[in-house]
């Protein structure tokens, strides 16, 4: 359904505005067969990388060459939008519970990847509506779903049924796994999740091999600290298996040390070709090494690292950052090459960033992370 692409194409497009996106690299020409690796920073990615890939390569017209995605399971679970986001307010998860996208979701190309070990509570629930509730989770779990029911005025849940719904959907986004208290006589569930993992798997790899382009976020889910990586196992076997013709590394970097719209850098350097050995150590070691740098990076490693906010001081260091970046081929912001725009951005980054101080952490992990190994 190609209208149904161009227009979710269209509407990340539109939302990208709520930022200020600048893409680094050259221009982008796909081969059939690439893998795009994405460094995964924060929720809002990918409606933030696919305007520069779907308008940069030409997918509009190309309609055999669009991009596949690989993504989290759980988007094809009933009640997605109701449980996965943390900071929902209760009214807002029941609201939510009822929509579900996991029938569009393989009409503009984007296919699961479960793993065999973890689950959502919810999916153990639902394979058994009927048990006890008690028998099924641990006594704190159990305890904070009657509690929950408390403070809904709802009548305490004695089966599995009675809290697959939106007033308990945070509690059913909770993840799980063999043998950490949730019954422990489930095989049957744990086998089934097994197979339909490796359906998953056979998947991708048919997608390159067809050849498609396949988008990819090895670590799985954003970093919770600036840490780039770790790289889910199975990356490597992809690519074996899978046998793209080359990787296109794409990675993102979000500088909120800014007046305004947060700045965000897309950078698209020159596509490689897979690694023949230690994948995934090869792979990990380009997302860093392709990481943007940017003026929050440096004034936030060197605050959090208890330097004083000096600019003389941070303007030589900041100067030191982007001729270290460029030594190494390491894209960085376009405005920290020149004197001025350096001045410019470090004067405002500094006035900013005690507002901001749970950025900084982040950022400062950031400028480390891309920097190890």
């Amino acid at each position: 359904m190609p209208d149904l692409f161009d227009a979710v194409a269209w509407g990340m497009r539109a939302y990208s505005q709520t930022f200020r996106v600048e893409t680094l690299g050259p221009k982008l020409e796909l081969e059939p067969g690439t893998v795009i690796l994405v460094t995964h920073r924060r929720e809002t990615d990918v409606p933030l990388i696919c305007p520069p890939l779907y308008f940069g390569a030409t997918m509009r017209t190309n309609l055999r060459g669009r991009m596949s995605f690989a993504a989290r399971d759980d988007m094809f679970l009933p009640g997605f939008f109701a449980g996965f986001p943390p900071d929902l307010p209760r009214w807002a998860r029941r609201l939510l519970y009822g929509v579900a996208v996991a029938r569009w979701l393989p009409v503009v190309n984007v296919y699961p990847i479960r793993s065999a070990r973890v689950a959502r509570l919810g999916e153990v629930l639902r394979a058994l509506p009927d048990a006890p509730l008690s028998e099924l989770v641990p006594p704190e779990t159990a305890a904070a779903f009657a509690a929950r029911a408390a403070e809904s005025r709802l009548s305490a849940p004695a089966r599995a049924a009675d809290v697959l719904h939106g007033e308990y959907a945070d509690l059913l986004w909770r993840a799980v796994s063999p043998g950490d208290g949730v019954v422990d006589g489930l095989e049957d569930f744990w086998s089934r999740r097994a197979t339909q993992g490796a359906a998953d798997f056979r998947a991708l790899v048919e997608i390159l091999r067809r050849p498609g382009t396949l988008v990819v976020f090895p670590e799985g889910r954003p970093s919770p600290d600036g840490e780039i990586g770790p790289i889910r196992p199975g990356i490597g076997a992809l690519l074996r298996r899978g046998r793209p013709v080359a990787v296109q590394p794409l990675s993102i970097a979000y500088d909120p040390l800014v007046r305004g719209r947060t700045k965000v850098l897309l950078s698209l350097p020159q596509p490689v070709s897979p690694p023949t050995e230690d994948a995934e150590a090869a792979l990990l070691a380009l997302m860093r090494r392709s990481l943007p740098l940017t003026c929050g990076q440096v004034v936030a490693h060197r605050l959090v690292a208890g330097a004083e906010a000096d600019p003389t001081r941070l303007a030589r260091e900041l100067e030191a950052a982007v001729d270290a970046a460029r030594e190494e081929g390491r894209p960085v912001e376009p405005e920290l090459l020149g004197a001025d725009g350096r001045e410019r951005r470090l004067a405002e980054a500094v006035s900013v960033a005690p507002g901001k101080p749970r950025e900084l952490s982040f950022l400062a992990r950031e400028y480390e992370s891309a920097r190890e190994g």
